[in-house]
């Protein structure tokens, strides 16, 4: 148990968790912070996926500071993944059953990848369609967490002129009057430090202060605004072709209309982003993130400055 005092300690740690700084890295207060976790308090995750690639999965195990092998066996407890779990067949199925029908204790519900809403058929786990599973778990768990832009809002498997009629967790959880918080990391695929800091933070103090269903520290202001090419946006000076310095807003940049703090963040351990590599960031942590084919990631010359839906 921890008194007022190391509370506010704590807290102040994992504020600067939060902020990262240049990589996103945690500070040396908030790795001691971590190690504070009383290992009785560390949330067990029961991980399930919809239509995904998987991407986001792999991009969680790039994270560096803490490792991933720490934060999946010392800082959170994996109790199933597809894809990491050596356990598979009737024991795999037994073992989610003991958690979702409630028997083995409290768990947070992580999801990566879409529900098909309109093609239950095409996502079945043990001959049950994935929504069976979401519906049970929603009795049972401690809160969920989705983790990408398609357990957030569909995006690419509910694109225009898919059938699946593909919905994120917290769309599947309303359409059923379902009322159990949904926290929404977006991203395409998450970035590692969104995803196991907003974990943190569910163990320490809670759920995190959330802006349109996301944490708050990372998705409260447009990608546009804190730009290191801001600048050349307002004088104007804008990139012809890829490769081109300048702002990428004419070559369909979407960082208008997207929240994230990526430029600050960084990706691969802090060493670039896209707008770094000369690309235009294409929107992966929007709700609008490939939905539309009149919307491709690549646009040129375009006319008019794009705002938020």
């Amino acid at each position: 148990m921890f008194n007022r005092r190391d509370f506010l300690k704590l807290a102040a740690a994992l504020a600067a968790a939060f902020g990262g700084g240049q990589g996103g890295g945690l500070a040396p207060q908030a790795r001691a912070a971590l190690n504070k976790i009383d290992p009785r308090r560390v949330p067990k995750l029961l991980c399930l996926q919809g239509l995904s690639c998987t991407g986001c999965s792999i991009s969680l195990l790039q994270a560096e500071t803490p490792s991933a092998m720490s934060m999946i066996t010392q800082y959170s407890q994996l109790v199933f993944h597809t894809d990491l779990s050596s356990t598979s067949g009737a024991q795999a199925m037994e073992l989610i059953n003991a958690f979702i029908d409630g028997e083995a204790g409290d768990y947070v519900l992580a999801i990566e990848g879409a529900i098909p809403e309109d093609m239950p058929s095409a996502c079945i786990i043990d001959h049950k369609p994935f929504a069976h599973y979401l519906e049970r778990a929603a009795v049972t768990m401690s809160g969920a967490v989705a983790i990408g832009s398609c357990a957030c809002d569909g995006v690419i498997p509910a694109a225009e002129g898919n059938p699946t009629g593909a919905i994120g967790l917290a769309e599947f959880y309303r359409k059923r009057n379902i009322n159990r918080q949904v926290i929404n990391i977006p991203g395409c695929p998450v970035h590692p430090d969104w995803v196991w800091h907003t974990i943190n933070h569910l163990v320490l103090a809670g759920s995190p202060k959330l802006i349109n269903g996301s944490p708050e520290a990372f998705f409260d202001r447009r990608l546009h605004e804190h730009c290191p090419r801001y600048y050349d946006f307002q004088e104007e000076n804008f990139a012809k072709k890829l490769g081109d310095r300048g702002c990428l807003f004419k070559l369909g940049c979407l960082g208008p209309i997207t929240f994230a703090d990526c430029p600050t963040r960084r990706w691969n351990g802090g060493h670039s982003w896209c707008v770094n590599a000369n690309a235009p960031c294409i929107g992966c942590a929007s709700p609008r993130f490939a939905r539309q084919k009149s919307l491709p990631f690549y646009r040129l010359s375009e006319g008019k400055t794009s705002r938020r839906s």
